[in-house]
């Protein structure tokens, strides 16, 4: 048993041959700002396409432009990086939270994005060098302690991944992924009453989230075995 994204969601995509990428980060000593009014007008139609419009696919093409017109906004890769998470672009996606990183090398979040990227490509070993850096910056991030225990877990660490997982239940109580994630810890525990508990809880503070299906397909396994039924 494992509590799984649906995977009409997470279907990892090939990875994109697109080539129109800004061009990669320059010394800063070569940098110079190009038109602010620009970068302006692209960046906030990227993110009105983004948030407001939830089209993904669209805002690409803005935060590109803004990051060619400026290649040290941080906040262009960062926006970057989320629109292509959300496409399932996973090593595009890694690239733009890398890019974010060197321009911003203390923002926690690039290296929280950037080691989200790889878990999805299964690259564990560079998550975690990725995650541990930004719990180095932030070690309050619930999101960072949850992904990387996803690391470890798919590291085959869930020992190690365990404090990680209560630590991310300890500071938002309200974020259902760390719970599904400790459910499949008590089951490697063959502890099948504290596993229901939590894959319950995970389905009480996401219904209709990505993990729902798998959940409720677990919780009725473990209700069969527990004659709960």
């Amino acid at each position: 048993m494992f509590a799984q994204e649906n995977s009409s969601q997470t279907t990892r995509s090939t990875p994109s041959t697109d080539t129109s990428r800004p061009t990669p980060t320059p010394a800063p000593e070569a940098h110079k700002r190009r038109s602010v009014p620009e970068v302006e007008d692209a960046m906030a139609k990227g993110e009105d396409l983004l948030f407001k419009k939830h089209d993904a696919r669209a805002s690409v093409d803005e935060f590109k432009r803004a990051a060619k017109l400026d290649p040290w906004y941080g906040k262009a890769y960062m926006l970057l990086g989320l629109a292509q998470m959300q496409l399932q672009q996973w090593s595009d996606a890694q690239w733009a939270f890398e890019e974010a990183a060197k321009v911003e090398p203390g923002n926690a979040k690039a290296y929280l994005g950037a080691g989200s990227a790889l878990n999805e490509q299964k690259n564990y070993v560079e998550a975690q060098k990725a995650l541990q850096h930004s719990l180095e910056i932030r070690p309050d991030s619930a999101e960072a302690h949850y992904e990387i225990a996803r690391t470890l877990w798919g590291l085959g660490k869930w020992q190690a991944a365990e404090p990680h997982v209560r630590q991310a239940i300890e500071l938002n109580k309200d974020y259902a992924g760390p719970h599904a994630l400790m459910g499949n810890i008590y089951l490697q525990r063959e502890d099948a009453e504290a596993a229901l508990a939590e894959f319950e809880e995970c389905l009480r503070l996401d219904p209709d989230g990505s993990l729902a299906p798998s959940a409720k397909e677990i919780i009725a396994q473990l209700k069969k075995a527990l004659g709960k039924q």
